[in-house]
């Protein structure tokens, strides 16, 4: 080999070598001192060119071009959603988050007892995602109709909210691209994979379906202040259906009334409402709360008592009794 076709191929090697650095080059972080956060939304539909672009004008990679060889080169299928990248990423980390679909999530929290108009109103006041009430409201009425109920008769029009009972309260983690409708489809199909099987299971054994396991179940979770006494609040609710008596929960009264009030007064008691459990000697139409774990427990394992009535004490905790006139002198004499 003659030295002009050394030095030629050496050229060549040289300016290949020179290319690949300067590709590597482009393809590291823009700053990696600056730890700052972008949020990027990535549209589904968009194109490897177009995510390239977008990443590019944020800020985030030094090379369009170069990130969408990359990404073309090995054939990697980026996901649509929301992410956070900072300037401190190199091109190869925010490629493979895409890939993976790492989505920024946001936290939600549901207390035990909280009513589907709390959880909207919930949704509705976080900083993000920018939820909707009326678009939240659909979605629940329109996801809760898929759900099978087929052993329950259910009063749809006396219903107050179709979806009612049917979001298992817990703390979920959701990403933060999940629209209204996704997100109460998530909630609605946790309920029906994990709490539906148990609860028909539960009916099999007893005279009430899974549907008014569920409602007495709220009964007990918004009447109840003590978790010690789930059990024997839930004898007095079966005892008082077993023999026809209107349960006189105060907590369906409230869940009527436009605001909750510290104090119910004999007018509340008489407000006209399938749930006014002062004015029916049975079951209100649909839950009044979503109940969690204990409060289904308790209504699938009652206490065996004869007791018929109980009032509050100020801590919260509860006084059972058998009659009426007792009920009325354990009132006397804590008072």
């Amino acid at each position: 080999m003659n030295l002009k076709k050394r030095a030629l191929i050496f050229l060549i090697v040289i300016l290949i070598m020179a290319v690949f650095i300067r590709a590597y080059s482009l393809l590291e972080a823009v700053n990696e001192k600056d730890q700052s956060e972008e949020i990027v939304e990535i549209r589904a539909g968009m194109s490897g060119r177009e995510i390239s672009n977008l990443l590019a004008e944020e800020g985030l990679i030094k090379s369009a071009d170069a990130f969408y060889i990359l990404i073309r080169l090995r054939n990697l299928n980026l996901r649509s959603g929301h992410y956070n990248f900072s300037p401190a990423d190199d091109a190869f980390t925010i490629a493979e988050s895409l890939v993976r679909g790492d989505e920024i999530q946001f936290q939600l929290t549901i207390p035990e007892g909280f009513t589907i108009r709390e959880i909207i109103e919930r949704l509705y006041n976080l900083e993000r995602p920018d939820y909707e009430r009326e678009k939240l409201a659909e979605a629940f009425n329109n996801y809760a109709l898929e759900l099978d109920f087929k052993e329950a008769e259910l009063e749809r029009e006396e219903i107050i909210e179709l979806a009612e009972g049917l979001v298992i309260p817990d703390t979920y983690r959701f990403p933060l691209g999940f629209s209204e409708e996704q997100l109460v489809r998530a909630l609605l199909n946790n309920f029906n994979q994990r709490r539906l099987p148990s609860l028909r299971e539960a009916a099999a054994e007893s005279k009430f379906d899974a549907y008014q396991l569920l409602i007495i179940a709220s009964l007990i979770e918004t009447e109840g202040k003590v978790e010690r006494e789930n059990e024997l609040i839930a004898s007095v609710i079966y005892n008082r259906l077993e023999i026809g008596m209107p349960l006189q929960l105060d907590a369906t009264v409230q869940y009527v009334l436009a605001e909750r009030k510290t104090r119910l007064f004999y007018v509340d008691l008489e407000v006209e409402s399938p749930y006014n459990t002062y004015q029916i000697n049975r079951l209100p139409p649909a839950p009044i709360a979503n109940p969690g774990d204990k409060a289904i427990l308790a209504a699938v394992e009652p206490a065996e008592s004869d007791y018929l009535f109980y009032f509050a004490r100020e801590d919260g905790s509860h006084v059972f009794t058998e009659s009426y006139q007792e009920h009325l002198e354990k009132q006397r004499q804590l008072n």
